[in-house]
């Protein structure tokens, strides 16, 4: 079925023949966010709190297809599936793109954030967190490759929404969402050494994406979803970290302190990126950038006083 792909609202621009590509009745971005927490002090040296987030947002600026002509079309993958297009059936000249408040783009994040802290009492403390969450949506940053960013402004480089099969499945977790993020860290005062060993332990899950595809199509290739951001994940991190310290004094005001770092104590081999996403890629899936590996710092600090 032939048709003018745009946005549900009717887009305007200032003067009639005004090749602007800003709509008149652009809107700012809207947030509505709200919190609520409890706290619970126990006997003075433990604390603990639970805080509940949510946030909204709404009217983020994207771009629109608002001068070609589309019609609703069907490509044949490798695997012998369907995938639906919107294929181009106007000149290329016709095209025109739009700045404007894209319908469906949104945001939408909901937290619980559990906390901890173990005072500073007989040579040691600890702290932590647990947040479990939810970021999902759509935005100009929507569907990325698995080490993209998520963004809810447009970059001088952006052009996510300028063909209508960018929206393709492109609704769904947003690039930051990590359902179980943990943290801890505690230090211990080692007796009669000077020395204070202290660790510090993060767990998130694996990053977002999704399989597609490249489809060729009259208005060029375009990279397709084949299903919906979220839908696979990359491996969970876990980082252990240590360091080892020893203060020496010098007189009053002079303070030697000598620092070694262990990071990623336990060689965690993550991924962080994968060579392709495209199903039918041989290199489809495929991790190429993985977290830095096991190494060891060593550090001073002369604090001279005055």
């Amino acid at each position: 079925m032939d048709g003018r792909f745009s946005p549900s609202r009717a887009i305007h621009f200032p003067t009639a023949g005004n090749r602007s590509p800003l709509d008149s009745e652009l809107r700012s971005p809207y947030s509505d966010e709200y919190s609520i927490s409890v706290d619970r002090d126990l006997g003075g040296v433990l604390t603990v709190s639970m805080a509940y987030v949510r946030k909204d947002g709404t009217d983020y600026i994207g771009w629109a297809e608002v001068g070609g002509q589309y019609r609703q079309d069907t490509r044949t993958l490798p695997d012998g599936s369907t995938l639906p297009v919107q294929v181009l059936t106007s000149a290329t000249s016709t095209r025109r793109f739009a700045l404007t408040n894209p319908e469906g783009y949104s945001l939408t994040y909901n937290g619980l954030v559990t906390t901890f802290e173990r005072r500073a009492i007989q040579g040691w403390r600890a702290l932590g967190s647990y947040t479990y969450s939810r970021a999902s949506g759509l935005q100009v940053s929507s569907g990325p490759a698995a080490a993209g960013e998520q963004l809810s402004t447009l970059t001088s480089s952006g052009v996510f929404g300028r063909d209508p099969n960018d929206l393709h499945n492109a609704r769904g977790r947003l690039a930051n969402d990590r359902p179980h993020m943990f943290r801890t860290m505690g230090s211990v005062d080692v007796p009669r050494t000077g020395l204070v060993v202290a660790g510090n332990l993060r767990y998130f899950s694996g990053k977002p994406w999704a399989a597609s595809t490249q489809v060729s199509l009259p208005q060029g290739n375009r990279r397709v979803l084949l299903e919906p951001p979220g839908s696979r994940r990359l491996s969970s991190q876990s980082l252990v970290d240590l360091r080892v310290s020893k203060t020496f004094r010098f007189g009053n005001m002079q303070r030697l302190e000598l620092m070694m770092d262990l990071l990623n104590v336990f060689n965690d081999t993550a991924e962080e990126a994968l060579v392709t996403d495209n199903r039918f890629s041989p290199t489809f899936g495929q991790p190429n950038v993985f977290m830095s590996p096991r190494r060891v710092m060593l550090g001073a600090r002369l604090d001279v006083g005055r």
